[in-house]
């Protein structure tokens, strides 16, 4: 039987550590963090595959060739409402507050754009998601890697 030299051996631990945290880092957070989100967005929508399909359906239905369609809001222009500012510093009861400070919820309008523009933006958002979960990984890997440290150093 083959023996390993020590020195050996803590540099095979260390790589094997480097390795488990890479893989957890860029592949096993990332994938469980999706998948919760998944499972998150699809909570009132019956089955996962039926939402799925149906999400595909309307973005395709009546679209032209090549084109999506895509929810936008129409954006505000201006800034602050008349209201706002019309209002005299003794008027200002709880109804009124709550009317002016409360946000207008600007409706969906459906428009059609180019397929090509909606897969870069949506991928940029699936980009953006992945790298939160990897920075979250990392945080995580690290104030565990902290706490063992200082529990280690406890029991010594």
């Amino acid at each position: 039987m083959y023996s390993i030299s020590p020195a050996w051996r803590v540099r095979l631990r260390t790589a094997f550590q480097v390795r488990d945290l890479l893989l957890q880092t860029f592949v096993i957070h990332p994938a469980l963090l999706f998948f919760v989100l998944f499972l998150l967005l699809s909570h009132h929508a019956g089955s996962c595959g039926e939402m799925l399909l149906r999400q595909a359906e309307n973005l395709v239905r009546n679209a032209p060739d090549g084109q999506v369609w895509d929810c936008r809001t129409p954006t505000a222009e201006g800034g602050t409402t008349r209201q706002e500012l019309s209002l005299p510093p003794h008027a200002m009861t709880p109804d009124n507050i709550r009317a002016t400070s409360a946000p207008a919820v600007a409706p969906c309008v459906n428009v059609v754009v180019r397929r090509e523009d909606w897969v870069s933006g949506m991928n940029s958002v699936l980009l953006s998601l992945y790298l939160c979960g990897v920075i979250f990984s990392v945080i995580a890997s690290l104030a565990i890697r902290g706490i063992r440290r200082r529990a280690q150093r406890g029991n010594s």
